[in-house]
C-alpha cells in the first residue's frame, strides 16, 4: 500500500533547509511560510504539462453537430450518439446527456448542458483531465444546469483527505462563477486528484517518493530570495528527481500513420478527435 503524503508544510520546511535558509532543527517564520506555500504553488502549476503529464488537448460536450457550409447539419446542438446508427445502432446505447469516456489529458469544455463526463477509463500515471466552461450551444449555456464528473471506476480526490471517498463531483452552470477544475491521476492511490492552490494545513497530492522533486524544486525557486545558491549535490539530486517523475508521468500514445485517410485520433476507438464528425 502507498505511503501517505507529505504535509505541505513539512515540504515547505525541508526546502528551506536545502537552500541552506534555515539551521537544522528550527521551523520557517510565518512570513516564510506564506511565501513557500506560494512559490509551491506556482512550482507546480509550472511544471504541469511539463514534467508532471501532458500538455491538454480541448474536447467538448456535448459534442456539437457539423455546420460546415458542406454536408451541414443545422442547427448546432449537443450530437446524438446513436443518431448516425438510428435509436438501437451500434452507439444508440447513448444519449444527449450522456458522454463517452474522453481520452487522457482531455481539456472538457463543458456547454452547459446537464449530463454525465466520465475520467478516463483507463488513465495512466500522470494523466490528466480539467474542465472548464464554455459559451455552449451558441446561447451561452443554461443556468442552473449540472454536470457531473464520474470517477470510472475510480475515487476522485479531496485536498487534506486521506483516504477520500468520493465518485462523482457535480458542477453547475454559472455565468456569474464559470465552473472550472483540473484533475491529475495518481495511480499509487488510484485517485483523480484535484490541481488546486495548496494551503499550508494540506497534504501533498502525490506519494512521498516524489518529495525530492518538489522540495529541491521550491529551495532552488527561495534560494535566490536569500542570496543563496543550490549546491552541485541538490542540483543532481534535482535531476534524478526530475528523470524519475517525468519517466513516470510521460504519457503513451497511439500513432497512426499511413494514407492521410486515417483518422486523427488519440487512440484506437472513438475518441471524439476525429477528422470527421464523432460517429
Amino acid at each position: 500500500m502507498a505511503r501517505a503524503p507529505s504535509t505541505v508544510a513539512t515540504v515547505i520546511s525541508r526546502a528551506y533547509r536545502e537552500a541552506q535558509i534555515t539551521a537544522i532543527g528550527s521551523t520557517p517564520t510565518a512570513a516564510q511560510q506564506s511565501e513557500g506555500v506560494d512559490n509551491l504553488n506556482s512550482f507546480m502549476s509550472t511544471s504541469l504539462g511539463m514534467d508532471l503529464g501532458e500538455p491538454l488537448t480541448d474536447w467538448l460536450a456535448p459534442a456539437p453537430q457539423r455546420t460546415a457550409p458542406v454536408a451541414a447539419n443545422f442547427p448546432q446542438g449537443p450530437q446524438s450518439w446513436g443518431s448516425p446508427y438510428g435509436s438501437a445502432g451500434l452507439l444508440g446505447v447513448y444519449g444527449a446527456n450522456v458522454t463517452p469516456y474522453p481520452p487522457n489529458n482531455s481539456r472538457i469544455v463543458w456547454g452547459g448542458t446537464s449530463q454525465t463526463v466520465y475520467f478516463s477509463e483507463r488513465p495512466e500515471n500522470g494523466s490528466r483531465t480539467s474542465l472548464i466552461q464554455g459559451s455552449g450551444l451558441g446561447d451561452g449555456g443554461n443556468n442552473g444546469d449540472v454536470l457531473t464528473m464520474d470517477g470510472n471506476g475510480r475515487y476522485i480526490g479531496l485536498p487534506g483527505q486521506t483516504p477520500p471517498f468520493i465518485g462523482t463531483q457535480n458542477f453547475t452552470f454559472s455565468n456569474t462563477a464559470p465552473a472550472q477544475a483540473d484533475w491529475i491521476y495518481v495511480s499509487a492511490y488510484a485517485l483523480w486528484m484535484p490541481v488546486g492552490t495548496l494551503a499550508l494545513t494540506d497534504n501533498m497530492i502525490f506519494p512521498p517518493e516524489y518529495d525530492d522533486y518538489f522540495i529541491i524544486g521550491l529551495a532552488g525557486r527561495l534560494a535566490p530570495k536569500y542570496n543563496k545558491t543550490l549546491s552541485s549535490e541538490s542540483q543532481a539530486a534535482f535531476l534524478m528527481a526530475q528523470s524519475k517523475v517525468k519517466s513516470e508521468f510521460t504519457q503513451k500514445h497511439d500513432t497512426v500513420y499511413g494514407a492521410w485517410e486515417y483518422p486523427n485520433s488519440l487512440q484506437s476507438y472513438n475518441a471524439g478527435r476525429w477528422l470527421w464528425p464523432n460517429y
